[in-house]
């Protein structure tokens, strides 16, 4: 992290969006047992991951620094849609993808008690959001999710001497990420959603000033140039 009194440092923070897993391609009416943390990409979805190591790996100004302590740091939810894409962007980067608990998906039960649609599973999501605070079936509030993004985001850059993170993660955790990072209420979210696709790439440049709150600037939003190709 660079910066001197008279100029703030600035980290740069790629927020990345899993790319497309088993999970994903699930229709409306079908039923899920429970929630699947092991679901692995699909034929596509490697595609995607590829895809988006490549465009990285090409455009530089995107991602600030070298691999090393003052450049880039690449962080990755522990689940394995997640770990996967984090790899092929580790290769391609030169970096090395360290694996954050704090940046998995929601929280919910292996197995519920009975299963769920799809669009069930949705509905659940949404009314999470209309009641923050609490669970629904042994599911994890809003509230709780967003506490893990913030602790995220005030532990690991703030020990590290890096100017840039790569954040490998899922869609209800990206939108709590950005709502840290752009320091926004809930009322927010309940209103406009965060379109997050996969492998769909968000930037958010924050600007550390000691005498000041952060500042913080949504840079771009859902980026899916890489998938041209691949569509």
């Amino acid at each position: 992290m660079t910066g001197t009194a008279d100029t703030p440092a600035t980290q740069r923070f790629l927020l990345v969006r899993h790319a497309q897993a088993q999970v994903n391609v699930l229709a409306d009416d079908d039923l899920m047992d429970g929630y699947d943390t092991d679901a692995d990409l699909t034929p596509l979805g490697r595609e995607q991951a590829r895809a988006l190591a490549g465009h990285l790996a090409r455009d530089r100004a995107s991602w600030p620094g070298p691999a090393g302590p003052q450049g880039c740091r690449l962080y990755t939810s522990p689940l394995r849609r997640a770990v996967r894409t984090a790899e092929a962007l580790a290769g391609a980067l030169g970096l090395t993808a360290v694996r954050d608990a704090r940046l998995a998906e929601v929280r919910a039960p292996h197995r519920f008690p009975r299963p769920l649609a799809v669009r069930e599973w949705d509905a659940l999501l949404e009314e999470r959001l209309r009641h923050p605070e609490r669970e629904f079936a042994g599911v994890e509030s809003w509230a709780a999710q967003r506490a893990r993004a913030r602790e995220f985001l005030r532990e690991c850059p703030a020990g590290s001497a890096a100017t840039g993170f790569v954040v490998v993660s899922h869609a209800e955790t990206i939108q709590a990420l950005l709502m840290e990072l752009l320091n926004l209420g809930d009322g927010v979210l309940r209103s406009a959603r965060f379109k997050v696709s996969n492998t769909g790439v968000f930037i958010v440049d924050r600007i550390l000033d000691e005498t000041e709150e952060p500042c913080s600037s949504l840079v771009v939003a859902n980026s899916k140039s890489h998938l041209a190709r691949t569509a």
